[in-house]
């Protein structure tokens, strides 16, 4: 889904095992924020959050 200034997606494995989400922020012309989470069933398997710029 795009919103304004930011893409957020979300996954679910065909099982249903897996799931996760990511936001995806447009900070200016050359750098973006991402934050997300990955989970295998209840357990939180992983989460990150990064800035990430153009070179």
């Amino acid at each position: 889904m795009v919103l304004e200034d930011a893409i957020i997606s979300r996954y679910v494995s065909e099982n249903g095992d897996y799931s996760g989400s990511e936001s995806i922020i447009n900070i200016d012309d050359v750098a973006y924020k991402a934050r997300g989470f990955s989970f295998q069933g209840d357990k939180k398997l992983s989460s990150w959050s990064v800035v990430m710029t153009k070179s």
